[in-house]
């Protein structure tokens, strides 16, 4: 019976490929997109503020914006200000730049990620009970860890500053 019911149907499902494929015709079948040819007489001349290596060399166009992030593999930790409670954050950064520049960007912060940590640090050294539990608290704290960051880029390493959002994904009030 097994046989019967396993063999039978693969065999006709076989049988119909082959008589689809042999005798019907595929002419019309499918997707089909003429050849496009653009061609562009006069050279476009790059805005100051695009880098090159965001252009596709096929196209000729800026390529698209992409969300790409780093998280911090370092948990940051220590006891709240004004309060006998401990905390622990864990941190990512968010980027949302051109396709190839996002990815060099986090790149980069990745390999810089110990220095990133300290600075990181700096920042989260004088955080309260108050503003960790407050939602507009957190809300500032992510804003000047983004800021912190983005102006430590600019000043010590010579840097785009572009990081647009810090996230806390994991906190643990204890």
């Amino acid at each position: 019976m097994l046989l019967f019911q396993t063999i039978i149907p693969a065999v006709l499902v076989f049988l119909i490929f082959i008589f689809g494929h042999f005798f019907i015709s595929s002419s019309g079948s499918g997707l089909y997109i003429s050849e496009i040819n653009i061609e562009i007489d006069e050279p476009l001349e790059l805005q100051e503020d695009v880098n090159p290596i965001d252009i596709d060399p096929d196209t000729g166009l800026i390529l698209p914006d992409k969300y790409n992030y780093l998280k911090i593999e370092n948990i940051f930790s220590g006891k709240l200000v004004g309060s006998e409670k401990l905390f622990s954050i864990e941190v990512a950064l968010l980027t949302k730049q051109p396709t190839i520049s996002s990815d060099l960007f986090i790149s980069a912060l990745y390999e810089m990620e110990a220095d990133v940590v300290a600075e990181i640090t700096k920042v989260i050294l004088e955080v309260t009970y108050e503003q960790i539990t407050a939602h507009d608290g957190r809300e500032k704290l992510t804003m000047a860890i983004k800021d912190h960051i983005n102006e430590w880029l600019v000043e010590e390493k010579d840097m785009f500053p572009g990081i647009t959002g810090v996230f806390l994904t994991n906190l643990n009030i204890v």
